[in-house]
């Protein structure tokens, strides 16, 4: 049997960017900026750690903004 976890990418991305010393809530949303930049090295920093990991994004807001974007993971019970 298998069990499947879901968290927001965005809670890896500000865990990263605090950890450098950025402050989430300075930073600019749309893209190309700063955030973006920390989803990036957040899914880099998932699939490095769960290389079976699916990461799901909700399409691109009308204002150009990023949709949410959500890790999967699957994990066999014991």
């Amino acid at each position: 049997m298998r069990q499947t976890e879901s968290f927001p990418l965005d809670d890896v991305a500000i865990r990263l960017a605090a950890d450098a010393g950025q402050a989430w809530t300075a930073m600019n949303d749309f893209p190309g900026y700063t955030r973006t930049i920390w989803r990036d090295e957040a899914r880099l920093e998932v699939l490095r750690r769960e290389p079976a990991a699916q990461i799901e994004c909700l399409p691109t807001g009308w204002d150009g903004r990023e949709g949410m974007c959500f890790v999967k993971t699957v994990r066999p019970v014991r």
